[in-house]
């Protein structure tokens, strides 16, 4: 049975299962009820430790650097100072009261964290796996600094909705192409990659997303 804690500012749902590798999922919001039974099934169904990370700023610990906001402000770019934490804080931590011992890691996000879970890959050797739904591939300058920057990890899951591209904010629109030019890119490396549509466009249903993403991850 998961377990539900609070740990600093963040909210950790918690489903334990082989001690061998888990997986890091970042999302928006804490988990109902109900969603954390679907944390303990998807746990005993992939063998893996499965914790669900909340209760971010959303918009500030998870862009890389500043930039233009979608409405009006600004993307605070800090990416670094959460990566830190999760790091030397969390892993830490989560790991060390589920008795593991370097386990293999999989990080998994949805939206501005799935562009996080990306841009992390390149800047730690911690995740041997990385899940990004509807990333974020938009964000000012990242097709360009993904370009000089050689991800880490080995295994890679991409997916969006099929209608994003159709956004009247042509930022946002850009996704389509950006996460095109992600997968090229992983796939001259050498990288194991998965690329799919989903039906609808970037807000669908979130946690039938993030269940095909690891679903497909563990499969590759």
């Amino acid at each position: 049975m998961s377990i539900s804690r609070i740990y600093h500012s963040y909210h950790l749902d918690i489903a334990q299962s082989s001690p061998h590798r888990i997986c890091y999922i970042i999302l928006p919001e804490r988990l109902k009820e109900t969603e954390r039974e679907w944390l303990d099934r998807m746990a005993e169904q992939h063998s893996a430790s499965m914790v669900v990370i909340s209760g971010l700023d959303w918009e500030s610990e998870l862009t890389p650097w500043k930039a233009p906001g979608l409405k009006s402000g600004e993307f605070a770019g800090r990416a670094q100072s959460f990566l830190d934490i999760l790091k030397g804080d969390i892993i830490v931590n989560v790991e060390s009261s589920l008795r593991m011992s370097r386990p293999r890691r999989f990080i998994a996000g949805v939206s501005l964290s799935g562009l996080f879970a990306l841009w992390a890959s390149c800047q730690t050797n911690l995740f041997h796996g990385v899940a990004s739904v509807s990333g974020s591939f938009w964000y000012d300058g990242f097709i360009e600094w993904f370009t000089e920057h050689r991800p880490e990890a080995e295994l890679f899951y991409l997916s969006l909705g099929e209608k994003e591209k159709e956004s009247k904010n042509p930022r946002l629109a850009s996704v389509d192409s950006a996460t095109k030019s992600i997968y090229g890119l992983l796939n001259t490396i050498g990288c194991q990659i998965t690329f799919e549509y989903n039906a609808g466009n970037h807000f669908g249903p979130l946690i039938e997303r993030i269940e095909k993403a690891i679903t497909a991850l563990y499969t590759l």
